[in-house]
């Protein structure tokens, strides 16, 4: 399972809004710079975490996005949904006729999609920083 280019481009912006909690805001073009994306298309995917209500943003040349809340507020689980919908594996053949093998994927299809959505609910925004910090401080140790 893949997510979205969406999906990813709005995960990488709250990151980046996460680390920046609670000062100010920031520009959706500055985000785009900083996260290497499409200004427009970005955009699109602001607008989208604002009205689920994940973002504040203001107008003006002082204007930009934030969180709207705590990172420690925010679960991974809802961001994604907002932005992908449910996250399924992919379902097999409905139906009454299926063969025993047929409900068998069906059922693994059910537990992946349980387990996938568990475990994003599970973790917030906070936390998913923390891992982000770990990893790229490992990074940095690695090329010294």
């Amino acid at each position: 399972m893949r997510l979205s280019k969406r999906t990813e481009y709005g995960v990488r912006a709250v990151v980046q809004l996460a680390r920046l909690w609670p000062q100010g805001l920031i520009q959706a073009k500055d985000l785009a710079r900083q996260e290497r994306m499409p200004n427009k298309f970005l955009e699109a995917i602001l607008l989208a975490l604002r009205r689920g209500g994940f973002l504040e943003s203001k107008i003006g040349r002082e204007g930009g996005y934030r969180l709207s809340r705590p990172p420690r507020d925010i679960s991974v689980g809802d961001v994604i949904r907002r932005l992908e919908g449910r996250l399924s594996i992919k379902e097999g053949v409905q139906g009454n006729d299926r063969s025993p093998g047929e409900v068998a994927v069906h059922l693994l299809n059910e537990r992946l999609t349980e387990a996938t959505d568990t475990a994003l609910d599970d973790m917030t925004l906070e936390q998913l920083l923390e891992h982000v910090n770990r990893a790229g401080s490992l990074q940095q140790m690695y090329y010294i």
